[in-house]
């Protein structure tokens, strides 16, 4: 959205920017021209004030001037003055020699514009300040492309800047404010429609709900289902090894009565009549043996057929129970697919 804002006005600010770069000079001749330098030192005490004036020029925003003579009692009077721009403050140092008396004026100060300097400084003995005193530097002829001759024309880009600058506001303003009724525009129209959404997101959530509880429901079915198929099959295990202990124990009983009889057998030496009696009642005991053993190995077949009947109506009842579970699950995930975001 921005960028569709400032689009517009790129060029415009780009082509003001060009000029105001076209009408800056270079930077070794910036306060280049004649300049006038006023020299005041008000009164010190018994000192009195005393003013100077001269013009000079500046050229790669240097200025030297050199000035010689003599005093009325013939003594040598000289003076040097020396000053350099940089970064838009001005240095300047005067050194005066009279009559063998030596002392120095020190300034320094920032641009007050492009063509006035206003330095503040003071006069020295060596490094001992005895006034104040300041120096006004006036320019009284710009140098072509210094900063006072291109101060007309960067006044004008200037202005130009202002100007494309004031008219990309008004057509950011413009865009901003249609933008902000879109904006209002859309935020009604999805007011509107979450008002007409509710009551389906409502019905929605309702039966999202009962598929819940249908879930919840079926989950405790199935958990019903798996402990009681686990008690079944604990119960037939306990009672299959009941029954194969007492066929263990009904063959370990056949096995006695057969070594008894196998005993009778081998001692028929003593007494057939004996043996024969026994024989007979030890086969009698067999068979009753083998009866009762054929009537366990009955209970137990007919017991685990039954306990497998059991055991498969339970898996077939935990079977039907997963369906469900899943056919719950199945519908609750589609309900919460079809519900649109909130």
């Amino acid at each position: 959205m921005r960028s569709r804002f400032l689009m517009p006005t790129r060029p415009v600010l780009l082509g003001a920017g060009l000029a105001l770069c076209l009408a800056m000079p270079a930077m070794a001749i910036e306060y280049d021209g004649t300049w006038q330098f006023t020299l005041s030192c008000p009164a010190n005490g018994a000192q009195a004030a005393f003013s100077d004036r001269f013009t000079a020029p500046i050229a790669q925003n240097v200025v030297t001037r050199m000035r010689s003579g003599r005093t009325a009692q013939g003594a040598e009077d000289t003076s040097r003055f020396t000053g350099r721009v940089e970064a838009g403050k001005m240095t300047a140092v005067m050194e005066r020699n009279r009559g063998g008396e030596r002392w120095s004026l020190r300034f320094d100060g920032p641009a007050a514009s492009d063509s006035r300097f206003d330095l503040a400084g003071g006069l020295f003995v060596g490094d001992r300040q005895l006034r104040g005193c300041g120096l006004l530097v006036e320019a009284v002829g710009a140098a072509p492309g210094s900063l006072a001759a291109t101060a007309p024309v960067r006044a004008e880009a200037t202005r130009t800047q202002l100007a494309a600058a004031l008219a990309a506001l008004a057509a950011l303003e413009a865009n901003s404010a249609s933008e902000a009724q879109s904006l209002r525009t859309d935020l009604d129209l999805a007011r509107f429609e979450a008002a007409a959404m509710r009551p389906e997101l409502e019905q929605r959530s309702a039966v999202v709900t009962a598929l819940q509880a249908r879930l919840r429901e079926a989950e405790g079915g199935a958990a019903q289902a798996q402990a009681a198929m686990t008690q079944a099959v604990a119960a037939a295990t306990a009672e299959i090894g009941l029954r194969d202990q007492r066929l263990a124990a009904a063959a370990a009983e056949r096995t006695t009565l057969q070594t008894r009889l196998a005993t009778a057998e081998a001692a028929t030496t003593q007494s057939q009549a004996t043996a024969a009696t026994e024989r007979t009642a030890l086969q009698a005991r067999i068979a009753t043996a083998e009866a009762a053993t054929g009537q366990v190995q009955a209970s137990a077949t007919t017991e685990r057929a039954a306990l497998a009947g059991r055991l498969a109506a339970a898996e077939a009842l935990a079977a039907q129970l997963r369906a469900a579970l899943e056919t719950a699950q199945r519908e609750l995930t589609q309900a919460r697919a079809a519900q649109p975001p909130r």
